[in-house]
């Protein structure tokens, strides 16, 4: 009988012994199970309108303080998706995101040799189509040869239309220093979508240039916001 209370006894801590460690391998496994998902850059391709005022979200998820007003316009550099919602990055530097369901537009990104495109129409849902490339045919027919005929013919005898020659190029610009946002007479404006200057280190799209009152500045929105040229490379 005392050799039977023994075992008991024994096979009871042991029991003890092993429960934690169980325990500690099912904690690890839903850590990694809500860790975020992969960043993809859309170098730009894609701009959304702000459909209602929203918080702006850090790389994590997590509620920030600054808000986006509704109405503004923002350039997508980057898509995530955290939690199971997509968010969109305002900037390169990946310090504020966009839920997607608050935005109306469409963002493009490239996966391998696909081209993935998010649509938002300002609604909880968001449309996510994804295309492949296409490879390009060798075969050549002779109606199409005599239709390259026919436009060459008219391009020789008709001269081109200086339409797109009026066309404003856009070039990445990106701060070298904190830059203030000024208005089209270079006044320093106090509301750039929530705040007065961009940040350094973030690389926006700069809409051609424009010398105000003997200082050069790159346009953000013709006719609206300007950066100085000095505070940009």
């Amino acid at each position: 009988m005392r050799l039977s209370k023994k075992i008991a006894m024994l096979s009871a801590a042991t029991l003890l012994a092993v429960a934690p460690v169980v325990a500690t391998g099912v904690n690890n496994v839903s850590v990694q199970a809500a860790s975020s998902s992969k960043v993809y850059q859309t170098n730009g391709k894609g701009s959304v309108v702000v459909t209602k005022k929203t918080n702006f979200y850090n790389k994590d998820g997590k509620k920030l303080s600054r808000t986006a007003a509704k109405g503004g316009k923002y350039t997508i550099w980057d898509v995530k998706t955290i939690n199971g919602k997509v968010y969109f990055s305002i900037q390169t530097n990946l310090q504020y995101w966009l839920p997607a369901v608050a935005t109306k537009g469409t963002v493009t990104y490239k996966d391998g040799a696909s081209t993935v495109t998010y649509k938002t129409n300002g609604t909880s849902k968001v449309k996510v189509s994804q295309t492949k490339a296409k490879k390009s045919s060798t075969k050549k027919t002779t109606t199409k040869k005599a239709a390259t005929k026919k436009t060459s013919k008219k391009s020789t005898s008709k001269k081109p239309q200086s339409k797109t020659s009026t066309a404003i190029k856009s070039v990445k610009i990106t701060m070298k220093r904190k830059a203030y946002v000024y208005d089209k007479n270079g006044k320093r404006v106090k509301n750039y979508y929530g705040t007065s200057y961009i940040a350094k280190g973030v690389t926006v799209k700069g809409l051609g240039t424009k010398t105000i009152k003997g200082t050069k500045y790159y346009a953000l929105e013709p006719g609206k916001y300007y950066v100085k040229v000095s505070d940009v490379k």
